[in-house]
């Protein structure tokens, strides 16, 4: 399924397939990645036919933060066959680069074409409220390293991959229109990604904002720059759990994030058959 696409030199997407094709035949047109507290965004709209713990698929380790559940699921939503992640692993894990570019490469592998990344954001500009939705157009790297690196095409050729829409501009349109009607706080806006674990102090919040950022995370970046190099469409969808100015622990992301969870579900079941629809 990745043949002629570029990646980093193992073969550990194709045996992670294997594993989930020993279960299923289901061929993803979407993949889905929860963040913080999201999990149980899909409820009982998602219908799953198989699923999988993280520590079930090679490469993958096990969850290492509270609110991610760490497990792969495929299924369908409002009618729509995805791949679901219910969590995610993180560079401020220890982890490398190489891990978190495991989710797309392995959903591109099963099949899928377009990927919705969602996650918990700290408000990094005033007048951003707790719980509203950011359609992300834009992200600014601020992890001190690249995803792609040490990724080639099979001709040797390093991974240049143009990112000026790294955010496919008819899904972000698209997300926007249908949170509006659905009644959902949404704006568009910039993610600053950081390398964590610590929260930003007040003078990184500050800079971050001069830099055009909107919302600041420590997540997302290290799986969509991956998913464009495997020519994926990309919707990134971030929660803000704390306006800007405001105290911030991990406990209050993961509660903010469960509350508003049923209004990203919504939105999710809402836009899947439209997103289908225009792929």
């Amino acid at each position: 399924m990745s043949h002629g696409l570029p990646g980093p030199g193992d073969d550990l997407p194709l045996r992670a397939a294997k594993v989930v094709r020993a279960e299923s035949d289901l061929v993803p047109r979407v993949g889905l990645v929860l963040g913080s507290g999201l999990g149980p965004a899909l409820g009982d709209a998602f219908k799953e036919e198989t699923g999988f713990a993280f520590t079930d698929l090679p490469g993958f380790p096990p969850p290492g933060v509270p609110g991610h559940a760490g497990r792969f699921a495929l299924g369908y939503l409002a009618g729509i066959p995805v791949a679901s992640f219910s969590g995610r692993v993180h560079f401020y894990e220890g982890h490398g680069m190489d891990v978190p570019a495991l989710l797309p490469r392995l959903i591109r592998e099963l099949g899928a074409t377009t990927i919705v990344v969602t996650a918990a954001v700290g408000g990094v500009q005033p007048g951003l409220a707790g719980g509203t939705v950011v359609v992300v157009t834009d992200h600014l790297n601020m992890m001190g390293t690249a995803p792609l690196r040490g990724w080639r095409y099979p001709d040797g050729m390093p991974a240049f991959v143009p990112m000026g829409q790294s955010y496919d501009p008819p899904l972000a349109e698209l997300a926007l229109e249908r949170a509006r009607a659905l009644d959902i706080a949404a704006a568009p806006g910039v993610y600053a990604a950081m390398s964590g674990p610590a929260y930003e102090t007040p003078t990184e919040i500050r800079l971050i904002g001069q830099a055009g950022a909107t919302v600041v995370g420590m997540s997302m970046v290290p799986e969509v720059v991956p998913a464009r190099a495997l020519d994926m469409r990309v919707l990134g969808l971030a929660m803000v759990t704390n306006a800007f100015g405001e105290p911030v622990s991990h406990e209050e992301v993961v509660r903010v994030s469960n509350e508003t969870a049923k209004a990203v579900g919504r939105l999710l079941v809402d836009l899947l058959p439209r997103i289908d629809e225009g792929a």
